[in-house]
Order: structure tokens, then sequence, then C-alpha cells
């Protein structure tokens, strides 16, 4: 199951940049390590999908997810 989310980060939000800040339910959590990022292409799309593994102050692993349209998707919390 996936929840849509709001993410900000480093220098606008540009899709090639990582997130520093996640906000899931009106909580939000302080990134404090990216601890993987993978790039995904659909070859009969053509669209991409950004998939990020982040460590939280609180100690939280989020799987988190930017599709083609810019939005971010919680995977796994």
């Amino acid at each position: 199951m996936t929840t849509q989310i709001r993410v900000e980060c480093y220098a606008g939000g540009r899709s090639d940049e990582r997130p520093r800040r996640v906000t899931i339910e009106d909580r939000e959590y302080i990134v404090a390590r990216l601890l993987h990022e993978s790039l995904e292409e659909s070859p009969m799309k053509r669209e991409r999908t950004r998939r990020y593994r982040v460590l939280t102050l609180e100690g939280l692993i989020l799987e988190i997810v930017r599709n083609a349209d810019g939005d971010w998707f919680l995977e796994t919390m």
C-alpha cells in the first residue's frame, strides 16, 4: 500500500535532488541520512521513477518514491 506524502528537497526540489524533510499525515520527519537511491525507467511509457530509502532523526527507515508526475509516495515505514 502506498500513501501520498509531501517531501522537501535541497535546492527547490528538482528531480535529481535528495529529500531532506518528509511530511506524513501532518507529522514531519527530518532526513538524517540517505541510505539508498535508485532511478527506474519504464521502457513502455518512457517514465522515470526515483526511489529513496532514508533514515530519519527519529531512527525510522522510510521507503519513498517520486513518480514521473512529481508526486511523492510512502511505500514502507
